[in-house]
């Protein structure tokens, strides 16, 4: 003899109303992303099975991708919106994950390995790239991220010749001095863009490229630049950040202490996103549209054995004011 757990049970545990427990087991209606995860952890703890996953998993679909992301920032809005709607043109739901930490993450690719989601798409990670691998063995993985592993998908662009590009546009302009924000060192694209610094340094050894910061989030990191570069003696008559919107930040800082951009400092983003194109702020089109569209077009080639065509990424200037 044994008990059966029933949607009441999942309602009772989670404290939510039968509605908002049965939004998240037909995948019809909107729940939020924290919730969604609260539900479905107590669906795995109870062993409760609806009879539509029960169905899907029967068949070994959810029709439900994993977006994976470690916090929020601005270019994130642009990306999911472009990944959710390729995703619901081919029937299929994206649930959102905001991971925090390494443990919740692999919590989160652990639904891989439970059928819960039938793939994932990972924007930002925690966790080394070698303990992500392992889910692959349960269903395809891809990224934005450049990684070196054949398992997971990367549909990256290498930032190595644009950079290259961008670094002698602003020496043959006169900038000898500029500074570079980047993300983490960890990170590959962070890596092609200092070898590129190092190996355009060797060919013109007149221009300093030393001013160099890193950071690991972009909240409030524009606003640390700016401090840090009015501190300067020898200030960098340009800047070259990794993201539009902590260039945005640096930009609205310098402002508010009477320094003109772009006649004092020259400022360049990353990504041709929304907040550039407002602020008019000279970027590069690092194609993340096409990259959200590629990388769901991997995974639904992947679950459906289907050879739908990749879009195009080619990177280029945009707004180029130099």
């Amino acid at each position: 003899m044994f008990n059966i757990t029933t949607i009441y049970d999942i309602a009772k545990k989670t404290g939510f109303s039968k509605s908002t427990i049965s939004r998240v087991t037909s995948g019809n209606g909107y729940v939020s992303s924290e919730k969604r995860q609260i539900i479905l952890n107590a669906m795995q703890e109870l062993n409760y099975t609806p009879n539509q996953v029960a169905k899907n998993l029967r068949n070994c679909k959810t029709q439900t991708i994993g977006f994976l992301s470690a916090d929020y920032f601005p270019l994130m809005g642009e990306f999911i919106n472009i990944f959710n709607s390729m995703a619901a043109s081919y029937n299929y739901n994206t649930t959102v994950f905001f991971t925090k930490n390494a443990k919740n993450e692999q919590k989160i690719l652990e639904s891989l390995a439970n059928h819960l989601l039938d793939a994932a798409f990972i924007l930002t990670r925690i966790n080394e790239w070698d303990l992500i691998n392992s889910y692959t063995q349960f269903a395809p993985i891809a990224t934005w991220q450049r990684v070196k592993n054949t398992n997971i998908y990367s549909n990256y662009v290498d930032h190595y010749p644009i950079y290259f590009k961008i670094l002698e546009k602003l020496y043959n302009k006169g900038f000898e001095r500029v500074g570079h924000v980047f993300s983490l060192e960890r990170n590959e694209n962070t890596k092609a863009r200092i070898q590129a610094i190092k190996d355009f340094s060797l060919q013109h050894q007149a221009s300093d490229h030393s001013y160099q910061l890193f950071y690991g989030q972009q909240s409030h990191a524009g606003q640390d630049v700016a401090q840090k570069w009015l501190a300067q003696k020898n200030r960098p008559t340009a800047m070259i950040f990794y993201s539009d919107y902590v260039a945005a930040q640096f930009i609205s800082a310098l402002r508010l202490n009477q320094v003109k951009v772009p006649e004092d400092c020259f400022v360049i983003g990353s990504d041709d996103s929304e907040i550039a194109r407002l602020m008019n702020i000279p970027t590069v089109d690092f194609c993340f549209r096409s990259q959200a569209k590629n990388g769901f077009i991997y995974l639904y080639n992947q679950l459906n054995q289907k050879n739908l065509p990749f879009v195009p990424q080619v990177p280029k200037f945009i707004y180029q004011k130099i």
